[in-house]
């Protein structure tokens, strides 16, 4: 065989640039893909976490003013990123773990009142039907202010209605299929 043969022979047998510079490129792709998946379950995880301790503060508002018999009141502290259980001077803090949170992700907690039916606003042409509040209570007959709840961590967000007679999430009702 002469020499251009082999080279030639060679060249068949190798990947060219293009196709290396393309499998690199497909991987880094998926690659990209999977890290972001990751980052966003993880901050779906935060934002889970944050419903949790918001529900333990709840119940445990709800049980200590009817065992107590002492109203308690729920608030969200953005400098502690907690929400704190208060009656008669006392706090006790529901902290949410915000360790997997990147820098600059902030936590949001907006608490609202739920005005009555007959109480509505009507303030530049849009109904209110709700009025933001710092702080939430639990009554000792087992009743609480009524209110809803906005969580937010990155872009991630859910919102919760509770039942004042409950001091319970009340179900979103079902759509007819019709």
């Amino acid at each position: 065989m002469s020499l251009k043969a082999d080279s030639i022979f060679l060249c068949r047998n190798a990947f060219t640039l293009i196709e290396l510079m393309l499998t690199m490129a497909l991987i880094a792709l998926l690659s990209s893909l999977f890290i972001w998946n990751i980052q966003s379950l993880l901050k779906q995880g935060e934002l889970e976490a944050l419903q949790n301790e918001l529900w333990s503060a709840v119940e445990k508002a709800k049980q200590s003013a009817v065992f107590n018999r002492v109203p308690h009141r729920v608030r969200f502290d953005e400098k502690l990123q907690a929400f704190l259980v208060s009656a008669d001077g006392e706090e006790v803090p529901f902290q949410v773990d915000t360790s997997g949170l990147g820098e600059g992700i902030e936590i949001e907690v907006i608490f609202k009142l739920m005005l009555p039916r007959d109480g509505y606003r009507l303030i530049r042409g849009e109904l209110v039907t709700h009025r933001e509040i710092e702080t939430i209570t639990f009554f000792p007959d087992g009743t609480c202010t009524p209110f809803s709840v906005d969580l937010k961590i990155a872009e991630y967000e859910s919102s919760y209605q509770i039942d004042p007679w409950t001091g319970s999430q009340m179900t979103k009702p079902e759509e007819d299929d019709a």
